[in-house]
């Protein structure tokens, strides 16, 4: 370790990958993706027929278009087994094919896991001792979080320690690092002023050096001047070559933004979100929030709520935080989902998750997939194609309230709000409270063992979990249960004694009453 900068091209790199050998590297979506060093594996295989057999390693998931990033190395005989926490989620992509196929070995663990895991691999411990995965899909009396018949290895075990049962996820040593950064000086340290995350890559750098591996990074550009030693994020003692990729993107969403980097601010404006059933989800689930909470944000219906804050000028009431590391300002959607715009801290994704799983978060409004009878819920794989279990797993596993967001059905569901009323106007193919889920990626009984508060809020009415199972409590004005909730359940309804319907006022859209509604909601005193 440690000298000058190595500057080399990727095909050098390439060539020192070696057959076997585990390959790690970081992304989030478009965010942070070492496509050029991917590039140059992919090439280096469609010509020669090497490296061959390798394992990947991502504690996310990094492409930036079909075909890209991680989906770069989705060739037969180059890629033997695949850890990561999420997948490419458009359609025809060859990694996604190859798990389906059981051409590859693929394991699914928790995003937060594996980014804690690096930084045990790198501590040269033998791996990471943690609750959360216990009672779903990633739990060994489960799937262990193996996703095809070809995957047979063990890769989390179940232990007991003082009468305690614990998952233990199995260290393994880091051969290869790609990075992405924004500078490099001549000494090879490595900054990330044009970059809105950091995404582990001191922690990927640390566990390829204790495991007797290098490291590799492609930079926006060489500097003269050496980079202030606090924004060092990587030191050149720690870096192997270099790579100058000065075209590669910030994020698909931007070939360059500074106002998610912290490098400038940006005037917001909130248009109002649409009246419809997507804007009703999520205007009830902003009655959920109090002043000065500290949210988390799932993709989906859930990154609607800072535009429905904002829309009222109450944005500054709470602070949101997402997995990847940003906090406060506005978070982005997709493909820059994890960004955040006028962020007020950027963290590295692997502290964000201890504080995450240590329950510091006040709430937290995810997405899902299907709802079970028991209170299981279901983000990771459905209708046959895997998605990922991303943070979910790590974002539930303490947090004291859990807001469910998502329509009853899918694929072709309309809904439309008429003279104050909701009208279910054709049902979707799909339902997504089903008796099982096809995964457990929520514990509806270890999330009631553990007292947290756990609500669904969908576009005819509101569950709250119960140790029966689900219980409706509440339902939109024009919403008949017998009529539009019982037979798009594959279980019996439960209705409460006491429900009521919602404030009529959320099926009003934006507006004077709307914001007064919301205000008063956050301070407590119109609660629901």
């Amino acid at each position: 370790m440690g000298g000058k900068l190595k500057l080399i091209d990727a095909k050098a790199i390439a060539d020192q990958v070696k057959c076997g050998s585990t390959l790690a590297f970081p992304g989030n979506l478009t965010i942070m993706v070492a496509d050029a060093l991917l590039e140059a594996v992919e090439k280096r295989f469609l010509e020669t027929g090497y490296p061959r057999d390798l394992t990947v390693f991502e504690p996310c998931n990094g492409v930036l278009d079909p075909g890209t990033g991680v989906e770069r190395l989705a060739h037969e005989g180059l890629i033997k087994r695949l850890v990561c926490s999420a997948f490419p989620t458009f359609k025809g992509g060859r990694l996604a094919q190859m798990i389906d196929q059981g051409a590859i070995e693929a394991y699914n663990f928790p995003m937060g896991v594996l980014y804690s895991l690096t930084r045990e691999i790198g501590a040269g411990r033998p791996g990471l001792l943690t609750d959360v995965g216990m009672g779903t899909f990633v739990d060994p009396l489960q799937l262990g979080g193996k996703l095809n018949e070809k995957t047979v290895e063990e890769l989390v075990e179940r232990v007991e320690i003082s009468g305690r049962s614990l998952l233990f996820y199995k260290g393994f040593g880091i051969d290869t690092v790609f990075l992405k950064a924004t500078s490099a000086d001549r000494a090879g340290n490595l900054s990330y002023e044009r970059e809105p995350l950091s995404l582990g890559a001191l922690s990927l750098a640390i566990a390829a050096k204790a495991s007797g591996g290098k490291v590799f990074a492609q930079v926006e550009r060489l500097v003269d001047t050496p980079v202030h030693p606090k924004s060092v994020l990587v030191p050149g003692a720690f870096i192997d070559g270099i790579i100058l990729a000065p075209d590669a993107v910030q994020s698909g969403a931007s070939r360059y933004d500074p106002t998610i980097t912290g490098e400038d601010t940006a005037a917001l404006e909130y248009a109002p979100l649409p009246l419809d059933a997507s804007r009703l989800i999520i205007s009830r689930a902003a009655m959920e929030l109090r002043s000065g909470a500290l949210v988390n944000l799932g993709v989906g219906i859930p990154s609607y709520l800072p535009r429905l804050l904002g829309e009222c000028g109450l944005e500054s009431k709470v602070t949101f935080s997402t997995e990847h590391g940003a906090i406060g300002g506005l978070p982005c959607v997709p493909p820059a989902f994890g960004a955040h715009v006028n962020p007020e801290a950027i963290l590295d994704p692997t502290d964000t998750f201890n504080f995450y799983t240590g329950g510091v978060l006040d709430i937290t409004f995810l997405g899902m997939a299907q709802a079970d009878a028991q209170g299981n819920v279901n983000v990771s794989r459905f209708n046959g194609r895997n998605m990922g279990v991303g943070g979910f797993i790590d974002i539930t596993a303490r947090t004291r309230k859990i807001v469910i967001c998502g329509t009853m059905t899918a694929g072709g569901s309309q809904t439309s709000i008429v003279d104050g009323r909701v009208v279910v106007e054709q049902e979707g193919r799909v339902r997504k409270l089903v008796r099982d889920v096809e995964q457990i990626t929520l514990n509806g009984r270890l999330a009631q063992e553990r007292g947290q508060e756990v609500r669904m809020v969908t576009e005819r009415g509101v569950f709250d979990l119960t140790p029966e199972g689900w219980l409706l409590i509440e339902i939109y004005p024009g919403i008949d249960p017998q009529r539009d909730i019982a037979p798009m359940l594959d279980f019996d309804l439960r209705v409460s004694p006491h429900l009521k319907e919602c404030n009529p006022v959320i099926l009003q859209g934006a507006g004077a009453d709307f914001s007064r509604l919301i205000s008063r909601s956050l301070e407590g005193s119109d609660s629901q």
